[in-house]
This record gives C-alpha cells, structure tokens and sequence, in this order.
C-alpha cells in the first residue's frame, strides 16, 4: 500500500476525467485534459490502495474499460468521424457517474482514518456531484428531445456549471487530502 501514490494518481486523475480543456485551432479542437488519462491514473491508483479497496477489483477493471472507450471516443472527436457517438458518450458519463460515486467513498474511509479535515467535504461531494450529474444527463436528454424549447438548454447550462464547481471543489478537495497524508506520514 502506498497511500501518497494512490491519492497523487486519484487527485489528477479526477482533475482529467472531470474537468476538459479544450483548444480549437481552426477547424480543429483538441482536449487536453482526456479522460481516459483520469482513467489509467485510476486504474494505476488500484493497487496501491491496499485493503481499502479490498472486494472492490471491479473498480480497477471499470477504470481500464473507461479509459479504453474514453479514449476511443477521443480519438473519434479528434478525427472528426461523422458516426453518432453522444449515446456512447451519454453511457459513459452514466458509468463513470457510478464509479465516482464508489470510488468517493473509498476515498472518504482514506480521510477518515487519516483524521484528515476533508472526510466530510467528501461525504457531501460524493452525494452533490452524482446529483449534479445525474440532473445533467436526463435535461440534456431532454433538451435533445425538445430541440424547438430554449428552457431546458438554459436550465443544461446552470446545471453543467453547477457540475464543474463542484468538479473543481473536489480536485481541490483531493488534493487537500493527499497533503494531509503526507503530512501525517512524515
């Protein structure tokens, strides 16, 4: 086990699966923050986190799943491939949702037993940011379905901002907690 690994690979990890840069040039745009990245930093993070992870490998192979088809997806957006893809990519943000949704959890046991000050922040997260996501989803969906009605873009809008201040608050947040590990460890 080697918790201030694991949680190096979890904090940019979450920092590259929930948060995305994108650059256009020209006709061309680019993300540079891809998730697949996030999830192989997952998926690296597994062994490392020893017993807190214990009966969990499912985790570990969900990682690696995602960051095959996150990076499928990439590389088809960037080659601009004219195949519908928003039903895959609403499918991964579905199991991706429920992956942070677990993997939060292990995170906030890590907190608690660390004695670390971010074991509530986390808690709370955990339950925000699948709300957010989830309340993303099904307006978008809905707005898709409801191309003539401006309301649910708006409403798509606030909720996808709402999203990412809560993603950016939990970057923050792990990233607070993997500093009060390697403070405790020294």
């Amino acid at each position: 086990m080697d918790l201030k690994k694991a949680l190096t690979y979890v904090a940019f990890g979450f920092l590259f699966t929930l948060i995305n840069l994108n650059i256009t040039i020209g006709t061309l745009t680019i993300n540079f923050t891809p998730d697949f990245v996030g999830w192989i930093l997952f998926f690296l993070a597994f062994d490392k986190l020893g017993s807190y992870v214990e009966g969990k490998t499912y985790l570990k192979w969900m990682a690696l799943i995602l960051a095959i088809v996150s990076a499928a997806i990439w590389v088809l957006e960037l080659a601009k491939q004219q195949l519908e893809i928003s039903i895959l990519s609403t499918i991964v943000s579905f199991v991706s949702l429920i992956y942070l949704f677990i993997f939060l959890g292990v995170l906030e046991k890590i907190a608690a037993d660390q004695e670390s000050s971010t074991s509530s922040t986390i808690h709370m997260l955990k339950y925000v940011n699948a709300f957010l996501d989830i309340a993303f989803i099904v307006v978008a969906l809905f707005a898709g379905f409801n191309q003539g009605n401006n309301f649910p873009i708006m409403v798509t809008g606030v909720i996808g901002a709402l999203a990412l201040m809560s993603a950016v608050f939990i970057c923050l947040t792990l990233f607070r907690l993997r500093k009060d590990v390697i403070a405790k460890m020294s």
